[in-house]
């Protein structure tokens, strides 16, 4: 019988192997359980975990595209009496049930500083919380509060400003879950959008305002993982299937009304949190590429992307009527879970600069100015109570190894595994006409 056990093993590693090296590039796939429920798609999904897809969808010209994408800091005018609000957003925080004291303790010691002195900061709530239905399996995560108080902040440094709560998760204990969550993040006080208890909440999205500059954040999400939303709750969560392979699936309608709203509202920027994008694929199909660009068009200023459990390359797209924005396709997991390929744990931390002042002709100007990236690992060691996670700093910590300064926590593998996930950042997602790099 074990050798059974074993020959079937080796069979269905082969038959993956042979898959990843076959294709190499993605196929056309929602990556949505709604749509795909086929052996097939669920062979395919496997072989893109164990091996992640590194090229984009075969003549789509995507990979040059992004690896050109360049922006003049010339390019527009000064503006006099110029005031900078930063902005700080990262990927999804993901739930994981040893990621609470004392084991999350450091979680934050290497980045906490820099993640929360923004003048606004915001992530992914990628779970539920609710404590009266505790949910923690691979693909559905309802937690209780103490399991998620570590991932939005730290004593010592602040906490996330907003959470975007659309995303595919958070109809895991379905309304129950949702409205428990949004009950949870209203008594912290802790902003939150894109979960709803009910239909005028959908509206309601929140506009802070910083420094004299009002910014909208909206939030959208792909699927709710093939759990649908209760009956008389469709309101439930902002679902706007960004990953349709066919136009006529795909409906903006919602994002266009809200963006009508938030100007109506005296916005200045307006950023949509998007969960959306294909796991385990280092590029963005290049359907969502155009419709990134129709969003952008329409008076988004900031898309903030996550979900496919990788990073994908960023974009400034200038807009037809001259507008400079900004597409972050995915931000990666800035937690992990259940996630066994390093590459996977990788994250960037995003600062916007915007912008704002008078032209020469005594108008006001609200503008992106520019944007820095700080490609983060999630780091764990050990188990239980005794585990140490930490969120470090990729190129910083690289160097520092490289120089013999690795740091004290970390053993040898560690140090070669940082070295292996910097190298093959800069190979295949370093933008160095476009960004900055920390």
């Amino acid at each position: 019988m074990v050798y059974v056990v074993w020959f079937l093993i080796i069979v269905f590693t082969g038959i993956v192997v042979y898959i990843y090296n076959l294709l190499r590039r993605p196929l056309p796939t929602e990556s949505d359980y709604s749509h795909h429920k086929s052996p097939w798609w669920e062979l395919y999904y496997v072989s893109k975990y164990l091996c992640t897809i590194k090229k984009a969808q075969r003549g789509s010209g995507l990979e040059e595209y992004f690896r050109n994408i360049q922006i003049q800091a010339d390019a527009y005018p000064p503006i006099e009496q110029s005031t900078i609000v930063t902005i700080k957003a990262v990927g999804d925080l993901m739930c994981r049930r040893d990621l609470v004291p004392p084991a999350s303790r450091h979680l934050w010691d290497e980045v906490g500083a820099y993640v929360f002195d923004a003048d606004f900061t915001m992530g992914n709530l990628e779970f539920a919380v609710n404590p009266s239905w505790v949910i923690e399996k691979i693909i559905r995560y309802s937690i209780p509060p103490f399991n998620a108080e570590p991932l939005l902040g730290d004593a010592r440094f602040g906490r996330f400003d907003l959470v975007a709560t659309a995303n595919n998760h958070i109809n895991d204990s379905l309304s129950q879950g949702i409205i428990s969550t949004c009950d949870y993040l209203d008594k912290i006080g802790m902003l939150y959008v894109g979960a709803n208890r009910t239909g005028e909440e959908v509206d309601n999205f929140p506009i802070v305002e910083r420094k004299g500059i009002k910014i909208a954040v909206l939030a959208y999400t792909f699927s709710t993982n093939g759990i649908p939303l209760d009956d008389n709750f469709d309101h439930g969560t902002n679902v706007v299937r960004f990953n349709a392979l066919r136009d006529e699936d795909y409906d903006p309608s919602i994002i266009y009304r809200h963006i009508e709203l938030a100007r109506k509202r005296g916005a200045d920027i307006i950023i949509a949190s998007n969960h959306w994008g294909i796991e385990f694929e280092y590029y963005p199909s290049s359907r969502l590429v155009k419709r990134a660009h129709d969003l952008l068009e329409a008076g988004i200023d900031i898309i903030v992307g996550h979900h496919p459990h990788t990073l994908n390359p960023s974009e400034w797209y200038i807009t037809k009527d001259g507008r400079k924005t900004l597409s972050l396709y995915s931000l990666g997991n800035l937690t992990s879970y259940a996630l066994i390929r390093p590459l996977q744990k990788m994250s960037i931390i995003a600062e916007i600069a915007v912008e704002a002042g008078n032209d020469e002709n005594g108008n006001r100007i609200v503008r992106l100015k520019d944007a820095t990236l700080m490609p983060a690992c999630f780091y764990m060691k050990g188990r239980g109570r005794n585990a140490d996670h930490r969120i470090i700093p990729v190129i910083s910590c690289a160097k520092d190894i490289r120089e013999g300064k690795t740091p004290e926590y970390m053993n040898g593998l560690d140090a070669t595994i940082i070295k292996m996930i910097d190298n093959d950042f800069k190979r295949y997602l370093w933008q160095e006409h476009a960004f900055t790099y920390k």
